[in-house]
């Protein structure tokens, strides 16, 4: 997308999922105007499948069908049976949303909302994404909407639904894939113009288990893909408090696991507080603005709150099933601004006065093994870049980009990476880049010969172990543990036993670290992991090209909690610090040498909690 995307999902205020049947343009208008207010830019809409394609049948003998019929009160035929009144209806909202200067992003299958279903009556009892008549009632309606829609010129972006994968149980990663590539063939051959965003609930980047909802296929078949990260077990963000730091930098993470193992850019579709038992007010609020300025400054595509409107009165499933269905939106029942909402309107002006983000510098690659990929991948995101870093996430059988630092987290047992992609990694190190390597009880082939270390076996003690670090100790465990002796590694630290815990080793022209547990696993399921005085990250610090890239920045600081980016923007370098914590701190930091820089946006010594401070860089002329 040519800029970033901020906004806000929406349904109306008054009947929110059933807002086409009970279609009312005064409301609709009124939100819209009061959301215009806030500085929301964009918009994510759902055409509700049951209203859309209202069509039943008759059953005859043995309750085979008959034929279709559609309600007396509907205006629709053969063969796609799409309501004309909805389509009207919803042109009429697309009218109203170009006249507040909104885009849209539609949804067009939305066959799940909120925990409840809604499809055809027709498709009763069907598999919605695996039956043949479901899927042929799909296409052409799909099909219709597209070609319904296509000249309404503020839609930007065609969604294949909304948590689709959520619909039904596919029986395998191949129904989940041709499910997707109908709908995204019926989109593209409909309208070839418009970019179309993939909408999922919880991918994976797995090779097997049981969710079939593959990132590499998404990204195969779509332009871009969507991350939906409350602080939900789905990303362990409902470990901590909102607005500390975790909550407010796994979603940024999990978008960046998207975009690296997909190749396709990536935006955060959908986040929200749940309720004030998870977030006050306030703490939505920060739990907004940190993941917004984060998702800009990582060169994500865009943010969108989880809801516009409050719907708090609603009495009609799904917002009479849950309680965390109800109190997500910007604005109040009277459609004034929640704090949120409030945040909302000034981040949206700065976002506004903002370049995108054209290229952020990457220092180094996350290569990720077979199993435990999602949690690996950001708990290493994470560290980097508490250490001072940044980098890109690829899996073990992906090409490798053109980097000399290379991380390798959690291998475990003997099948988390094929010969070849292992052989790959280290004539990388061959070739001078630097490996760091974490095992939980990995099996390694040329093990003395690639990390200087003999092994003396392996035990299980199901005990906790304490690392020695010159930084300080680090509590841990393994299933069972490599008992090793170095023969040319240089130990950098060992466990309360005197077993190695870190070495390091010369290998051809580069190095190979090799941690001897899981720190990043550790990481993601720990309590508070990311906080200064736990001291995770330093373990990366002590890696030579971490500390030589860290130093390497225009702007440097030793705050684990301050995470900083730096990006090229229409010419110009833009250095961000976002305070990823939920407390102030007084921001320390060097320039360096040659550079001078110029805030604009923050730039006090105190970095506020869940909030940045962002420098336009520019060198400094000979003798000054």
């Amino acid at each position: 997308m040519s800029k970033f995307m901020l906004g806000c999902n929406y349904w109306d205020s008054k009947s929110s999922t059933d807002m086409w049947k009970n279609w009312d343009e005064d409301v609709v208008r009124d939100d819209l105007s009061a959301l215009k207010a806030i500085g929301v830019k964009h918009l994510r809409v759902f055409p509700n499948w049951r209203d859309f394609q209202p069509v039943d049948k008759y059953l005859t003998y043995l309750g085979t069908q008959r034929e279709y019929f559609v309600p007396d009160d509907a205006d629709c035929a053969a063969p796609d049976y799409v309501d004309k009144r909805m389509i009207t209806r919803f042109r009429r909202f697309a009218e109203i949303s170009d006249e507040n200067g909104m885009e849209l992003t539609v949804s067009l299958l939305t066959g799940w909302m909120s925990g409840r279903l809604f499809f055809p009556p027709a498709l009763q009892n069907k598999g919605l994404l695996t039956d043949a008549e479901a899927l042929t009632l799909t296409n052409r309606y799909v099909t219709k909407l597209v070609n319904e829609f296509k000249d309404i010129k503020n839609i930007v972006m065609w969604d294949l639904g909304n948590e689709c994968n959520c619909v039904e149980r596919v029986p395998s990663r191949f129904a989940a894939y041709l499910w997707t590539m109908s709908v995204r063939n019926a989109i593209r051959a409909a309208d070839p113009t418009r970019p179309i965003a993939s909408g999922m609930h919880d991918l994976t980047a797995e090779d097997g288990g049981e969710n079939y909802w593959s990132i590499k296929d998404q990204g195969e078949l779509c332009d871009l893909l969507t991350t939906h990260p409350y602080p939900s077990p789905t990303i362990r963000n409902d470990m901590e408090p909102i607005n500390a730091m975790r909550s407010t930098i796994n979603p940024t993470a999990q978008s960046e696991f998207y975009a690296g193992v997909s190749k396709k850019p990536c935006m955060i579709q959908e986040q929200g507080s749940f309720s004030e038992t998870v977030a006050n007010k306030e703490a939505a609020a920060d739990f907004l603005r940190v993941n917004v300025l984060s998702a800009w400054a990582n060169n994500l595509d865009g943010y969108l709150w989880w809801c516009g409107m409050e719907h708090e009165l609603l009495t009609e499933p799904p917002y009479s099933w849950s309680m965390a269905e109800r109190n997500l939106g910007l604005l109040h029942l009277d459609r004034k601004p929640k704090p949120v909402g409030r945040e909302m309107a000034k981040i949206s002006k700065l976002i506004e006065s903002l370049p995108k983000i054209s290229k952020k510098r990457i220092d180094a690659v996350c290569v990720l093994p077979k199993y435990d990929r999602q949690d690996n991948a950001m708990a290493t995101y994470v560290l980097a870049k508490q250490a001072g870093i940044n980098l890109s996430i690829v899996n073990c059988s992906d090409e490798l980009p053109d980097t000399d630092l290379i991380f390798f987290p959690c291998c475990h047992d003997g099948a988390y990476v094929n010969k070849e992609d292992y052989d790959k990694l280290f004539k990388r190190v061959e070739d001078g880049a630097t490996l760091y390597v974490s095992s939980i009880n990995a099996q390694f082939c040329e093990f003395e010969k690639k990390f200087g270390l003999r092994s003396l076996g392996m035990v299980r003690k199901q005990k906790t172990h304490t690392a020695h670090f010159p930084f300080g100790d680090i509590e841990y465990q393994n299933e069972r543990e490599i008992l090793l002796e170095p023969i040319g590694a240089e130990v950098l630290a060992v466990n309360e036993e005197g077993n190695p815990v870190f070495t390091k080793y010369k290998y051809g022209k580069g190095d190979v670290y090799l941690l001897n547990f899981g720190l990043e696993l550790l990481a993601a399921g720990k309590y508070n992991a990311y906080a200064p005085e736990f001291s995770l990250y330093k373990v990366y610090k002590m890696i030579d090209k971490v500390k030589a890239s860290a130093e390497d920045y225009i702007i440097n600081t030793d705050d684990c909690r301050v995470g900083v980016t730096e990006s090229a923007c229409e010419g110009i370098t833009i250095v961000t610090a976002i305070n990823y914590s939920d407390e102030d701190i007084d921001f320390d930091y060097t320039v360096k040498d040659g550079y001078r820089l110029e805030p604009i946006y923050g730039g006090n010594k105190v970095l506020p909690h869940c909030d940045a401070v962002i420098f336009k860089a520019t060198k400094k002329s000979a003798g000054i």
